[in-house]
């Protein structure tokens, strides 16, 4: 027979956590609710089970209080890395998708890194297709008539048939060339 320690019981409980789902922490808040009202002891004098009742509450108190000043110091400590990194955001500039991050388990610094991240990757692609959109199209005549405008890059990269069904709007294009 095995003797029960500490150690078997915290294994136990984690992986009963485990198995449904559950933080451990959510998971003894939820045990802790089932048996709140199961009585403490049975033939014990009304005075002892009083005081056992309010020590379980005491007990039940000093653990959410401490949850709750650990999560504040996690919060306060996380609000200063990212005053420190990013010290001109304020609270009502951050996107909502940044605050679905975090309400989804990542630190503000990350999602908001993450964030920005992103918007860079989007502003690069949106300049790439900007600029070989440039190179397609077609530029605008001063009398509003459209008319191809090359620079020198896209006729370097023309072809020679290309070269000669836009001749005459590659040699207007080339007075405006800086040689």
């Amino acid at each position: 027979m095995k003797t029960i320690n500490n150690e078997i019981i915290l294994d136990t409980i984690y992986d009963l956590a485990d198995s449904l789902g559950l933080r451990v922490d959510v998971f003894l808040d939820r045990v802790e609710e089932e048996f709140a009202n199961v009585p403490l002891a049975y033939g014990l004098p009304e005075e002892i089970i009083n005081e056992l009742n309010e020590a379980r509450d005491l007990k039940k108190e000093k653990r959410k209080r401490a949850r709750m000043e650990a999560d504040e110091e996690k919060m306060t400590t996380e609000i200063s890395a990212f005053c420190e990194l990013f010290p001109d955001v304020t609270p009502e500039s951050i996107p909502d998708s940044v605050w679905e991050d975090v309400a989804g388990g990542a630190t503000l610094v990350h999602a908001y890194a993450l964030m920005l991240v992103r918007e860079k990757a989007l502003d690069s692609i949106a300049d790439k297709v900007n600029l070989r959109n440039a190179d397609l199209g077609a530029g605008v005549k001063n009398d509003g008539s459209t008319e191809p405008v090359f620079t020198k890059e896209q006729v370097e990269k023309m072809t020679s048939n290309d070269i000669k069904r836009n001749y005459k709007s590659i040699i207007r294009a080339m007075k405006s060339w800086k040689l």
